[in-house]
């Protein structure tokens, strides 16, 4: 049996860092990864290292409504492949719902690993309250069967406390609240939940049926309303990460997340990673983890090219159009907005 497990949260809260980690944990373990980002470009998946294994994309979406098609592919794919994997780590998009995708691991085949929802401690109590934002923030932590507090090294015990005791107090979130070194092989957790307990048991209908069926707290594409509307930039240019954060900085408050993998003007011929999380941001610098076997079945598709950047950018709201902010920051990055 392959137990998958799905790692999830909103927007920013350190899903893929967390992910690696866990990955960098395998032992050799041959495991493979599904990540699906909300937008055109799959930033996520070029950031992730699979070591034996490999990254599968699902771009576009939130993997638990209109995409359960590229989702079905993908778990048939991992299933029958040679050699067998031993786990599958499914990241979500920061919009979707991880309790959903977590209906997959009573597929044939697979064991349930439960739902991973990370929780930003420098932002939850803010997000849980923000117009468009709250209610799929509080929707995936009611969902979430073990909940992980990130980014706790940029706030103190006391704030830590804080939202722990929020939590606890939220009588519709009953998740296990753990730390980092359970989540990747330690022991120590805040609080008991079985992995697994808030997923909807098998109910005779398939993962797919489940999926499309499940309430979210945004639509699925074609109805009127979105919580959150994304834009992709592409550029051939490199480009001077100061600037990049003056220009990022001066987004309307509504963008509530940018990343990307830009060449780095200072540092001709290499590549860095852009985070901003709606308060943050910061570049590191980067380099491709993708392997270099091509014959290796659960190889993804859409490498990076080193010479082209990409850079998403996600804001809250319904948006018809490309707003101006987005192609007055393509312009300025000498790029285009991807239709």
């Amino acid at each position: 049996m392959i137990e998958l497990t799905v790692i999830g949260g909103y927007l920013g809260a350190g899903k893929t860092t967390v992910l690696n980690e866990i990955l960098d944990r395998q032992d050799g373990e041959r495991v493979a990864v599904i990540v699906n980002d909300f937008g055109t470009v799959n930033i996520d998946a070029e950031i992730i290292g699979t070591g034996d294994g490999r990254t599968w994309e699902i771009a576009n979406g939130c993997i638990c409504c209109d995409l359960s098609d590229g989702m079905a592919a993908a778990i048939e794919s991992i299933r029958n492949t040679e050699p067998p994997v031993s786990a599958v780590y499914i990241e979500v998009s920061g919009v979707g719902q991880p309790e959903v995708v977590a209906r997959w691991g009573s597929h044939p085949g697979f064991a349930r690993g439960g739902s991973i929802v990370c929780a930003d401690v420098t932002s939850l109590r803010r997000d849980v309250n923000r117009k468009w934002v709250g209610e799929t923030v509080r929707s995936q932590l009611r969902g979430a069967d073990r909940l992980l507090l990130t980014k706790t090294d940029l706030v103190g015990s006391e704030q830590i406390d804080e939202v722990v005791q929020w939590l606890d107090s939220q009588p519709d979130i009953d998740a296990e609240i753990v730390n980092r070194d359970q989540v990747l092989g330690g022991a120590r957790t805040l609080r008991t939940c079985e992995p697994g307990a808030n997923a909807a048991p098998p109910s005779g209908r398939s993962p797919t049926d489940l999926a499309n069926s499940a309430p979210t707290s945004h639509p699925r594409a074609g109805h009127e309303i979105r919580d959150h509307s994304s834009w992709s930039i592409t550029t051939t240019s490199a480009v001077d990460s100061a600037q990049l954060r003056r220009l990022v900085l001066d987004l309307p408050e509504t963008f509530v997340r940018v990343k990307g993998i830009l060449s780095d003007k200072r540092n001709p011929g290499q590549q860095m990673l852009v985070q901003f999380d709606g308060a943050r941001f910061e570049t590191e610098a980067f380099a491709s983890t993708d392997g270099d076997d091509e014959d290796d079945p659960l190889r993804g598709e859409g490498s990076p090219d080193c010479g082209v950047g990409r850079l998403v950018l996600i804001a809250t709201g319904d948006h018809t159009g490309t707003p101006e902010a987005v192609t007055t920051l393509a312009h300025a990055l000498d790029g285009k907005v991807d239709d």
